[in-house]
């Protein structure tokens, strides 16, 4: 069958999912548009042949070839499947598991929510962080006309493959190699920025090249945790932006914010002490909110739990917690002994982390236990802070 009957047939099912699943709405002029540019668009012109599909339901995993099994290729490209397209930068097989991801396109559902929350008017001007494949620059230039989209890719063989699949489906942004962090000034300013890729650390260039009154569009991460949260900043015209936190969302992080070196030597100078805290409590909170607030009262540290030990017989079950600073040069380990009123707590380098993740921990306690979505971020020359409930709440930091 033809490839554009193929296409056509797979995007009017790709509509009614959007549709039933809540993402898109008829009753949304807005919404229509985004509709008409899912249906329009060839999806399948930015998937390359072989590539390893992830279904966004309970199908597993597996690898899509289009000439050994066509039927699962267009099912993955049309279906509610994120799709990975490069690993470790290039240098992996994609069905290389043990190598990570390092390009990919999202799931229709998460995409066009992200591309919906920018509500775009059609004079709009955009720049997009991380180019990927190219099918969101693509259907932003549906929406505002190519000469309005600016996109920009780090890796400069992702992006012409990007320019690439963007000419096949007739469309022509600008495409930028570069870093994605410093945004494309020349081409500035801009009313909406959409970011492609997870964010720790929001660049300030974003901000100074989008006018006052514009937006920033991106996934938020924290340190801790897989998962993070969209995020629209509102841009004021004092030079800052501000926004809460919205429903959850995880993507990769940029490249220049995942890639920490580990130190040399691994701190070994160890010192034991006791602590009465249960490091089960303080994990188990991260997915309530303790997560984002240890983002905004200690931003270098990442805590998760190894989990619990059940020896069996007359042994007492023991639970392991884990904190240490991005660039590993301070670690701690925290573990309980269900039969002993203590917890060992283990630390070394220069900072005492695991009594960063306590004060912490007690502060996001006294704030009332507040849940993610009551968090917000507001963005200015000198880094970002998190707030609670109101911009002038800030959480505090409990670095030493």
């Amino acid at each position: 069958m033809p490839r554009n009957i193929m296409h056509a047939t797979h995007a009017q099912a790709l509509s009614r999912y959007l549709l039933d699943a809540g993402v898109l709405s008829l009753a949304d002029h807005g919404d229509k548009a985004w509709l008409h540019a899912v249906e329009q668009l060839p999806r399948c012109a930015f998937v390359p042949d072989r590539a390893w599909a992830t279904p966004q339901d309970d199908r597993p995993e597996h690898l899509i070839d289009q000439q050994a099994d066509p039927d699962a290729w267009w099912e993955a490209v049309y279906t509610n499947t994120a799709i990975i397209t490069q690993r470790g930068d290039g240098d992996a097989e994609i069905s290389d598991t043990s190598a990570p991801p390092t390009s990919s396109l999202s799931s229709p559902h998460v995409a066009v929510e992200f591309l919906r929350l920018l509500d775009l008017a059609s004079h709009h001007r955009v720049l997009e962080i991380g180019t990927g494949t190219g099918w969101t620059a693509a259907m932003l230039a549906a929406r505002v006309g190519d000469h309005h989209v600016t996109t920009v890719e780090v890796d400069q063989t992702v992006a012409a493959v990007a320019s690439a699949n963007l000419d096949e489906a007739g469309h022509a942004p600008f495409v930028l190699v570069g870093d994605g962090a410093l945004g494309c000034a020349d081409r500035a300013p801009y009313d909406r920025v959409h970011v492609t890729c997870g964010v720790r650390e929001v660049p300030y260039a974003w901000v100074e090249q989008t006018r006052p009154g514009g937006g920033i569009v991106l996934p938020w991460m924290p340190p801790s945790g897989i998962w993070g949260h969209q995020l629209y900043l509102d841009v004021v015209d004092d030079g800052t932006a501000l926004g809460t936190l919205g429903v959850e969302a995880s993507y990769m992080l940029m490249r220049d914010q995942v890639r920490h070196g580990a130190p040399a030597v691994r701190p070994i100078d160890v010192t034991v002490t006791s602590s009465r805290l249960d490091p089960a409590a303080v994990v188990d909170a991260l997915s309530r909110g303790f997560q984002i607030y240890l983002a905004g009262a200690a931003p270098e540290l990442t805590v998760h739990g190894q989990g619990w030990d059940h020896p069996g017989g007359d042994g007492a079950s023991t639970f392991t917690a884990h904190a240490e600073t991005l660039e590993g040069e301070s670690w701690a380990t925290a573990v309980a002994t269900y039969s002993e009123a203590d917890v060992e707590v283990r630390q070394a380098g220069a900072r005492r982390v695991w009594d960063e993740v306590e004060r912490a921990y007690m502060g996001w306690l006294r704030a009332g236990r507040p849940a993610p979505n009551r968090f917000g971020i507001t963005v200015t020359p000198a880094g970002q802070h998190m707030w609670i409930d109101d911009p002038w709440q800030m959480v505090e930091p409990v670095g030493l």
